[in-house]
């Protein structure tokens, strides 16, 4: 039936079955049909609790005892220990 990104619907077409063809529906997209699950566990934190702080001599003192100083009053999360910043990764698929 060809690709549905290139169809258009008719003019007064309101629903979107009449639209999509049922073998389209059948299949994932890209040619992924029987191709493995894939799984990645999620690596969460172990405890999560929130620090309160009555002004922000005290923010910086903690700042300075868990040896953290770029805290600001604008930081919403660490990491304790900190964990090293690491370079963002961008991956694609291209496919000749």
């Amino acid at each position: 039936m060809g690709n549905i990104l290139n169809r258009v619907p008719e003019k007064n077409q309101t629903s979107l079955m009449g639209f999509i063809d049922e073998d389209y529906v059948e299949d994932t997209p890209f040619g992924w049909d029987d191709m493995p699950e894939f799984d990645q566990p999620e690596k969460g934190q172990f405890h999560l609790m929130r620090v309160r702080f009555d002004c922000e001599a005290d923010l910086r003192e903690f700042a300075e005892k868990i040896e953290q100083t770029n805290i600001t009053t604008k930081t919403k999360a660490i990491w304790y220990p900190a964990r090293e910043k690491k370079e963002p990764t961008v991956l694609k698929w291209i496919e000749e």
